[in-house]
């Protein structure tokens, strides 16, 4: 039910004992034996209504917030999403990881875990782990732990929380198929007579491939530990993961990781390096990278800024007229009216520290299919562990090179 069925039906159940009240305040009298006995189940299914209604508003709120960040509204959930819904609450991050180190796989988890298995074969990759699916991945519900309604994100969902691609604004794709993406570079527009040919601007569609590429995530795990169903130890496994993936994704945007085998980073999307702004002086190579945006006509849609950390400290002391107001807002968070996002995850310049500014809609990150957990019981054999080992598959690319500016300061 939602919480306006809820709400009706409190509603209806406390009109009851509303009337009851005033009729033994109005006779000066107690409850009879009847009145006593439809007045606790009364009070009883107030009692859980009331409990029904805050979970109902705590995962109509998620939904409210998915449907902000996306851009989209959510309607009343179909047969088929209620469905999906139950099967995400079954299945748990902490079941998949016993499955993983022996414990009988049935129900919910061997449901998924087929589903995970032609995943995998669709982006090319055969498996021989427990296969989480991209439909309990990408799937957010309100998750029970003991009575309290916990609102969970999803997987990914909690990896894009952990960088700042996420706040910026990135495109998110969810695929368990490579993707091809078309790429106009421009369209050529001009008058004509009413007899004359269009002109011509021999603009050639292209396109960008996204494919998957393996990120392998590994922690050295008891047995022990494993096989708790605890929804603490779950949590806090499902989150280290997440943080760890979420570090790798980022860092491989900002930083050349090609030779370990990921995607090319934004100063270098083709495998040419971008043409970097440099200024010793913090607000000209802001604006510098602005106005080159603006010249590429890409001064629109999800504007920001990621910097490298290490110019947190000289732009809070930099102006932006001097005497009137700073570069930085005091929050940190907001560069010259744009959002500003800082990270240790940015590599050097020309050994100077460096940042990006423009359009992140045109930044792609995609995440194929499910992911992979296996374990190693060799390797850490001997301090009594097990290595517990993730495998996601990942890719990134910009649509519009122009679109992003990089800059130096130093």
């Amino acid at each position: 039910m939602n919480s306006k069925t809820i709400k009706e039906q409190l509603g209806i159940v406390q009109g009851r004992l509303t009337k009851l009240d005033n009729l033994l305040e109005t006779e000066d009298r107690t409850m009879t034996t009847d009145e006593q006995t439809a007045f606790d189940a009364d009070f009883a299914e107030l009692e859980r209504l009331s409990s029904d209604l805050d979970k109902a508003e705590k995962y109509e709120t998620l939904r409210a917030k998915e449907a902000s960040r996306v851009g989209v509204s959510f309607s009343k959930p179909t047969k088929e999403e209620k469905e999906k819904d139950e099967l995400v609450r079954d299945f748990t991050f902490g079941a998949a990881v016993r499955a993983a180190y022996g414990e009988k796989l049935d129900g919910v988890e061997a449901e998924m875990h087929q589903e995970g298995m032609q995943e995998m074969q669709r982006i090319g990759q055969s498996s021989s782990g427990i296969v989480i699916p991209s439909m309990i991945l990408n799937r957010a519900v309100v998750a029970e732990a003991d009575s309290t309604g916990i609102e969970a994100q999803n997987f990914v969902q909690g990896v894009y929380a952990k960088t700042v691609l996420g706040d910026l604004g990135v495109t998110r794709v969810n695929t368990s198929t490579d993707q091809r993406i078309p790429i106009i570079p421009s369209v050529t527009t001009q008058w004509e007579t009413e007899v004359s040919d269009a002109a011509d601007g021999g603009n050639v569609l292209t396109k960008i491939d996204l494919a998957p590429k393996r990120l392998a995530s590994y922690l050295d795990f008891t047995k022990q530990a494993a096989m708790q169903s605890n929804y603490s130890i779950e949590s806090a496994l499902r989150a280290a993961f997440q943080e760890s993936i979420a570090a790798k994704v980022e860092y491989a945007c900002f930083t050349d990781d090609t030779a370990n085998g990921s995607y090319e980073w934004l100063y270098s999307p083709a495998g040419v390096d971008k043409t970097a702004i440099t200024s010793a002086t913090a607000s000209t190579a802001i604006l510098g990278v602005i106005e080159e945006v603006m010249g590429n006509n890409h001064n629109f849609g999800n504007l920001g800024f990621a910097l490298s950390a290490d110019l947190y400290a000289a732009l809070s002391v930099a102006v932006k007229v001097s005497g009137v107001n700073a570069l930085l807002n005091d929050s940190g968070d907001m560069l010259m009216g744009r959002k500003a996002k800082f990270s240790s995850q940015l590599a050097q310049i020309g050994s100077k520290d460096a940042f990006y500014y423009g359009n992140w809609s045109k930044v792609q990150i995609a995440q194929f299919g499910g992911i992979e957990i296996l374990t190693d019981p060799y390797t850490q054999a001997i301090g009594g562990k097990t290595r517990l080992v993730l495998n996601s598959y990942w890719d990134m690319a910009i649509t519009q090179a122009a679109a992003i500016s990089v800059g130096t300061i130093g």
